[in-house]
Formats: C-alpha cells, structure tokens, sequence
C-alpha cells in the first residue's frame, strides 16, 4: 500500500482519475430510492483519496474549476435568460431571499460551532449547492493578512466541507420536494404531476415509456393514379383536395421512383405515395372507390424514411404565424 500510496502522491493525474472511477462506483449506489448520483460519489471520493496526501498543483485547480464553471453556465444560461422574460420579479425575488437566507443560516452556523472561515465557506457552497462559492471563498481568503501555511489549511478545508455538506444539500431538496412540500401546501404530488403531463401532452394519454399508441393521425398509402389526374402538376393534384392537406411523397413510373416534385407532371399509370390524414384516406369517392383511386400494395414505393422530430422556434420571422399560413410556404411533406 506504501508504494500505491506513493506512487499517487508522485502522480497526482493518478489519484485524480482513480477519484473519477471510485466516484462514479460510488455514485450507482442506492439507499433506498435515492441514488447518490456520480457528483456526490466523485466528491465523497475525493475527500478519501485526499486523505494520504495528494497534492495537486493551484493552477490545475483553477484551470479544472473554471471549465466546471463554463460548462454549468453554458448549458444554464439561456434557461436563465428565457426565464426572466416569463416571471422575472418573482424570479429575482426568489434569488435574493435564498442567497441572503443561506447567507445568514451559514454564517449563525459556523459562530454557534466555532467554524473557520474555509469551513464555513465550504459549508455554503455544498449545502447550497452553489459551487461559484468555492471561487469567491478562495479568492478572498488569499486576500487575507495571513501566513501562507494558513491560507492553505483555510483553502483546504473548503473542499471538504464542501463535499460532506453536498450529500446533504442535495438529499434534504430532494426529500423536502417529493415529501414534506407536497404535505404543507397539501397537494397530492403523483396526481398533480399526471394533471401537468396530460397539459402538457395536449390531453394524450400518459403511458409507460416504450409504449406508445397503435393509431396514427397520418399515413402514407399507394393508388394508381385516377384518370381525371392524368396531366395535372404533382402541385396541382395536391391543391385540389383544399383544404386537406395532401401530399404526394413520391410516385413509381415505368419501374422508376421520381421525387414527388410539385412541378412534376402526372401521367397515366403512375403509382403516387400518397400523405395524408387517415380521414382522407378513408374518404369515399363512390361506395366502393377512394378519393385517391384503387389502394395498391407497393412495398418498395413506400418504403422511404421518415423523421419524427421536437422542434423550438427560434426563427423570429415565423414567430406570431399560423400553422396554416407556414404550411402554405414550408409545409410540403410536413404535418404536426
């Protein structure tokens, strides 16, 4: 164990990647039905392997923190933003009662038990789960009219602190939110949560991940081309079904498959891949003859991709706009 030992306070990039792999072991824990997750792990890691001596340079800590910094901000950042558009009083309201409440709650701590100022520093950032504290602290206290020896059992100790307090911080959130919250404003969590995804979906029925519905609002299907369509313009064909949306995705041709074009001129015995609601699918042009012509089985014709995709306008120039107004511009071969 001395030459392991050793041979981590010689290569300190070895005790910080053997932190990483013993955090993220530790991290699949469970205790109950709260998982400690990998940041609690690598940090609970840390404070062990910390203890036989391992000494990493002050830049790599300020290189490391700084990308911690960068990437919370990155990915928070615009959240931020977007929010403030929405409620931004209640918002800064908020902000400024948790900052001076755990301000006052840190520092009450830290004179009833006599802690120092790394400590206490460390105690605010973990149990607050604000980890930008960790910089503030430690630029202050190298600040301080104070030897270095003590500068750095001070800087030391925020670490720690930090890490013992992360466990609880984030454990006590998460037992408030799920249990005693719920009980003071009384509310039943699960029902108020079903309430808020059947908002959210619309009004779709929830269902287990993996399970979705077996009905489909669209479909594509294949038809010989009806005579009184010969000649017309893909575009043409499309636009006479108005106001339902129809669309020609591709067609067969003397064995070749074309691009359902708009400018694409129909002849007689082409087979179109038609889109369009499962209502207009079944839409009856006699009784006994769809509105399409005579539905074919044509494997290959219909057997192109398709994408199902979560889109977030961010173009300004269609914000304000209808889905119909878009659909006459952007909307070939697109449906909601």
């Amino acid at each position: 164990m001395k030459y392991v030992f050793d041979s981590l306070r010689q290569n300190p990039e070895l005790a910080v990647f053997l932190t990483l792999a013993l955090g993220f072991l530790v991290g699949r824990l469970k205790i109950g039905t709260f998982k400690l997750g990998n940041v609690v792990g690598t940090l609970l890691a840390g404070v062990v392997v910390g203890q036989i001596g391992v000494h990493v340079d002050p830049v790599v800590k300020l290189v490391f923190f700084d990308l911690f910094l960068f990437a919370t901000g990155y990915k928070v950042g615009p959240q931020f933003f977007r929010g403030l558009k929405k409620n931004a009083l209640t918002q800064v309201s908020l902000t400024l009662v948790l900052c001076v409440t755990s301000l006052v709650t840190t520092v009450a701590a830290a004179k009833v038990f006599h802690y120092d100022c790394g400590t206490a520093a460390g105690l605010m950032a973990g149990a607050f789960t604000e980890s930008t504290v960790i910089g503030t602290a430690g630029e202050t206290i190298n600040r301080l009219p104070v030897s270095e020896a003590e500068k750095k059992r001070l800087l030391d100790q925020i670490p720690v602190a930090y890490a013992v307090s992360y466990l609880v911080g984030t454990g006590f959130v998460v037992w408030f939110l799920s249990g005693l919250a719920p009980k003071l404003l009384k509310v039943n969590l699960k029902e108020e949560a079903k309430k808020l995804g059947e908002a959210l979906s619309g009004g779709a029925e929830q269902r287990e991940e993996g399970v979705q519905s077996a009905y489909r609002e669209w479909d594509v299907r294949a038809y010989e081309l009806p005579a009184g369509a010969v000649g017309k313009t893909v575009g043409e064909f499309e636009k006479s079904f108005a106001p339902d949306r129809v669309f020609v995705e591709r067609l067969r041709r003397n064995g070749i498959f074309l691009e359902g074009e708009k400018g694409i001129a129909l002849a007689a015995g082409d087979v179109p891949a038609i889109a369009a609601r499962r209502s207009v699918h079944l839409s009856k042009k006699s009784s006994s003859s769809s509105l399409f012509g005579v539905e074919v089985e044509d494997r290959e014709l219909l057997d192109f991709p398709v994408t199902v995709a979560d889109l977030v306008v961010t173009n300004k120039k269609i914000e304000g706009r209808t889905l119909g107004q878009l659909a006459e511009e952007h909307g070939h071969g697109l449906a909601l």
